[in-house]
């Protein structure tokens, strides 16, 4: 069995997760990992994000409390960032996220947007597609763009389940990431991805994180079912940043 350096991508019960973050601490380390992080959703997501910024201070600072009494293990402070709109722009300032240990960027059906084009652009027409099957191109542009622009601007640890219920120029986006020193995500939690989409962002020299973005304890730290779509997709495994090699 492949040995893993972390999951860096959980949530906890301070934003949709279902488990505090010592139960997902226990869970991780009970999957014989060496850290975990806990990337709880940004405030600018409908659906379960944090109440507020301060919120995620606070659960920055019991994350640092927590680790002056580990040993051998530690937890991350981090956050799943919600991009609003077309130039990148995230519910995390800078002035926020710089405090924590780590940011990922991801894409999000329901959002709060932060102008009424970004909301019609982001929000509905994302929608729209799925259920009219129209406008692909022009929504997987605006979707590219954002995702380039907040590699460029906030230069996050990783961007978040790429592609999934909004479609990307998987191209483009890999080939951000690789300017930019970004991760980009091989996603347990939902096994959307294939190998045909990984081999092209691998062609663009990319390398992956492979995280669970577990919600509730028993998915922390499953991240072989990620790691054997790269295989199909023939990436090196030195390519995959929390792999132990």
């Amino acid at each position: 069995m492949a040995k893993f350096t972390g999951d860096y991508h959980t949530h906890s019960n301070y934003s949709d997760g279902r488990a505090t973050i010592d139960e997902m601490i226990a869970a991780a380390k009970s999957k014989g990992l060496r850290e975990i992080a806990i990337t709880d959703h940004g405030p600018g997501n409908i659906a379960g994000g944090l109440k507020s910024l301060e919120k995620l201070l606070e659960a920055a600072r019991k994350i640092r409390d927590i680790n002056e009494s580990l040993e051998d293990f530690k937890v991350l402070s981090g956050v799943e960032a919600n991009i609003l709109g077309e130039a990148g722009e995230i519910d995390v300032p800078p002035e926020i996220y710089e405090r924590l240990d780590l940011l990922i960027i991801g894409l999000h059906p329901f959002v709060y947007a932060n102008s009424l084009a970004n909301y019609w652009n982001l929000v509905l027409k994302n929608q729209a597609r799925q259920f009219l099957k129209v406008g692909n191109s022009q929504v997987t542009n605006f979707n590219t763009k954002t995702l380039v622009e907040a590699c460029v601007k906030h230069k996050p640890f990783a961007i978040s389940h790429p592609g999934l219920g909004m479609p990307i120029d998987i191209s483009e986006v890999a080939r951000a990431c690789a300017r930019n020193d970004v991760a980009y995500e091989i996603n347990c939690g939902h096994l959307y991805q294939t190998p045909e989409e990984l081999k092209v962002a691998a062609l663009k020299g990319v390398e992956f994180v492979i995280n669970s973005d577990a919600h509730f304890t028993e998915t922390v730290g499953n991240l072989e079912p990620g790691l054997e779509i790269a295989m199909k997709a023939g990436i090196d495994k030195g390519q995959i940043k929390n792999l132990l090699n």
